[in-house]
């Protein structure tokens, strides 16, 4: 049975997330509702991950095995023929032994925070758009916080598949251009909620509500962090093969 690897992208706007959920519209679930028309069997569609719904993905990996073999450039073209235009896909390929949950060796979110009372029509979906001010520099200096490997229950929801909340960042980057600040995290892994609440704190400390006392606090699980940043400035940007 050939094991396909798709290379996808999706606008997180109109879904409910990537995992198959009854009676909601996930990314998973129109996935694999074409992948069966097109090879009219069963198919077991593995995600790299799981996005909450309203979140974006420029890059995503999923894989799925079946018995009947189509080539992989027509997979490509039969399916951008036949998936709504919130989702694409950039490659297909056959890789014996890949899965895409266990097989990446990383993934770079972005998230997005247009600081301005101005909005722009364009950019609108995919920021989180903050009109009072923030303090970047104070944000910049406390990203390194969170660098290395750490215990991160306290910025997660924890369900049964997340039993190890032990996480090594790799990386935490802070850019602006204007009012457009950009944050990047990479890791291996994550766990669920966990990028929405480092930046959710971030800002809460940019606009000077806590202090980075609270946020080493919540390192410690002290307490939980109890600030999530809306899922719509979030963006799966990378996944590391």
């Amino acid at each position: 049975m050939p094991n396909y690897v798709l290379l996808l992208s999706y606008v997180g706007t109109n879904f409910h997330g990537w995992q198959i959920q009854p009676n909601l519209r996930t990314v998973q679930g129109v996935l694999k509702e074409n992948l069966q028309k097109m090879f009219k069997e069963e198919i077991k569609l593995i995600g790299c991950c799981r996005t909450d719904a309203g979140v974006h993905a420029k890059e995503f990996v999923a894989n799925f095995s079946a018995q009947k073999e189509i080539k992989p450039e027509q997979v490509l073209k039969a399916l951008n023929s036949m998936l709504p235009q919130d989702i694409g896909i950039k490659k297909v390929w056959i890789q014996e032994g890949f899965n895409a949950r266990y097989s990446v060796k990383g993934k770079v979110y972005l998230y997005r925070i247009l600081n301005s009372h101005s909005r722009d029509a364009f950019i609108e979906p995919f920021v989180w758009r903050i009109p009072t001010p923030l303090d970047f520099s104070l944000m910049q200096k406390a990203s390194s916080l969170f660098l290395g490997r750490r215990d991160f229950s306290a910025f997660a929801k924890i369900d049964d598949e997340e039993k190890n909340t032990l996480i090594e960042l790799e990386d935490v980057k802070l850019s602006k251009l204007e009012e457009l600040i950009e944050i990047r995290i990479r890791a291996k892994s994550f766990l669920r909620y966990m990028v929405r609440r480092i930046v959710g704190s971030l800002v809460q400390l940019g606009l000077g509500k806590i202090k980075e006392e609270d946020i080493q606090s919540y390192l410690r699980n002290e307490k939980h962090c109890p600030f999530t940043a809306k899922a719509k400035g979030l963006t799966l940007e990378r996944v590391i093969l």
